[in-house]
């Protein structure tokens, strides 16, 4: 069995699917598996002549969302870690190779995000490039992005059917962790925008405030994996991202055309 699966929902992915796939091949740790599950019916089977590390899933009749998309890549996943990559995202060659050590010891680690802007340059980092301590909770409240863990797998891991479930996921691979996780700047997830992007249109914008005020009860009910111990930092958290939407909804209503991202960046955090 892989030391690492890396899971892939794919959706409207293949005029760049084959970019995020070649980096994970560039790897310099090769003890990995790639689990890519279409989101769509197209058959993204052509992927798989790549490597032999590389399994496509059947696709679906209409999409389900990343978290059930995710899940089914889960599901058939055989590593004994769990690494994400969005479709039209990259990593670094060492990012699995730099990140591994340090979840052997904690349960969890997490890199640096570079989040470019619509000229593939970096706008700005997750967490700040000034950042040189452990991941933690204080530090996602201020992330406002994606900001991907390598986390052990166990059977009872899912993402679930919520807009960002990415990040209550990871806030979860926080908590298993006990609260801190190792943080290695020079593993570096690349997180590219692209015209399609669900976190551009103004629909993931305009609900996002609800979806949070649903992952906060969630929290609170006890109906994720975080532990009593963590969950008011993982509330606050999510409150944290609440105000920072609602000041980007304030600016675009004055700004039209504005992005979240370049919101973000214009407050120099």
């Amino acid at each position: 069995m892989p030391a690492v699966s890396v899971i892939i929902a794919a959706l409207e992915a293949e005029d760049f699917l084959g970019e995020a796939v070649d980096s994970v091949l560039a790897q310099s740790f090769g003890d990995f598996e790639i689990v890519i599950a279409p989101d769509e019916p197209r058959d993204y089977g052509r992927f798989a002549a790549r490597d032999s590390r590389i399994r496509v899933l059947p696709g679906v009749p209409a999409p389900t969302g990343p978290g059930p998309a995710r899940n089914r890549a889960l599901a058939t996943a055989t590593g004994d870690w769990i690494a994400l990559l969005d479709a039209d995202d990259l990593w670094s060659p060492n990012y699995l190779a730099a990140l591994l050590p340090q979840a052997e010891t904690a349960g969890a680690a997490f890199g640096r995000t570079s989040v470019l802007d619509t000229n593939d340059r970096e706008l700005r980092s997750i967490p700040p490039s000034v950042h040189y301590g452990s991941a933690d909770f204080r530090v996602f409240e201020h992330a406002f992005g994606s900001f991907h863990a390598l986390a052990r797998r166990t059977p009872d891991r899912r993402w679930r059917d919520i807009l960002a479930e990415d990040v209550l996921f990871d806030l979860e691979s926080l908590a298993l962790a006990g609260g801190t996780a190792p943080y290695v700047s020079a593993s570096v997830y690349t997180l590219r925008r692209r015209a399609h992007s669900a976190t551009r249109r103004s629909a993931f914008i305009d609900n996002i405030d609800a979806q949070y005020r649903r992952i906060i009860e969630t929290i609170e009910r006890g109906e994720t994996m975080i532990g009593s111990p963590h969950r008011a930092a993982a509330v606050a958290v999510i409150e944290s991202w609440v105000r920072m939407n609602a000041g980007f909804l304030t600016a675009a209503a004055t700004t039209p055309g504005l992005e979240y991202q370049n919101y973000i960046f214009s407050l120099k955090l």
